[in-house]
């Protein structure tokens, strides 16, 4: 009976969340209600708030569906790490990384939604931007995990080769998402590769 009513709480977990996001999408965070959400979702404002007693905390399980999707897993220290990033930035050939940054633009139609909702929603709550901006930092900790195991770079250029790797990537995500532009996917991936390949790889 427990594991029937895990099922019915996950049902209606992921309801609010996906009608969350599309009102979000549609309307804005700011702009849209919890009463909306609640409706569309075909539940209550009780409901809503037995799940996600605030905004922040859908946010919150916004956060972990990325994670999901990336293979993000609970890492060494606090947050989120990606093994198979901090292997590729080790290992430090172009192939791998482009071959990473290809697996990841496949997944962009999965995530970038999420991602793309929480960063307006940092904009206006406090709480979500350090959250959003802790998620940030685990990422850029892969990219300085990796040169690190690699021993390559001096240390304390490492952040800011990872800081830049970072919103590179997410600049040409955003291509394809919130700005409704398409380049060359192909093409602006190679790029985005030679880039990194310097920025993370290339002592030569």
């Amino acid at each position: 009976m427990s594991s029937l009513r895990e099922a019915q709480k996950k049902l209606t977990r992921d309801m609010i969340v996906e009608r969350a996001l599309e009102l979000f999408t549609e309307k804005g965070y700011a702009a849209t209600t919890i009463d909306e959400i609640a409706a569309a979702a075909g539940t209550t404002r009780v409901t809503f708030y037995a799940y996600y007693p605030s905004r922040s905390d859908l946010m919150r399980d916004f956060m972990g569906r990325v994670n999901a999707v990336l293979d993000r897993a609970d890492g060494p220290e606090a947050g989120s790490s990606e093994a198979n990033l901090v292997d590729v930035v080790r290992v430090g050939e172009l192939a791998g990384i482009l071959a990473w940054l290809e697996s990841r633009a496949a997944l962009w139609p999965v995530f970038r939604p999420y991602l793309d909702i929480l960063d307006e929603a940092a904009a206006v709550d406090r709480e979500v931007r350090t959250m959003v901006e802790e998620w940030h930092e685990e990422v850029i900790s892969d990219l300085v995990k990796g040169m690190r195991l690699a021993g390559r770079f001096s240390e304390e250029t490492h952040h800011i080769r990872g800081t830049l790797a970072f919103t590179q990537l997410d600049y040409v995500a955003t291509l394809w998402t919130r700005r409704k532009l398409e380049p060359n996917r192909e093409h602006a991936l190679e790029i985005l590769a030679d880039s990194w390949f310097h920025l993370l790889c290339d002592e030569g």
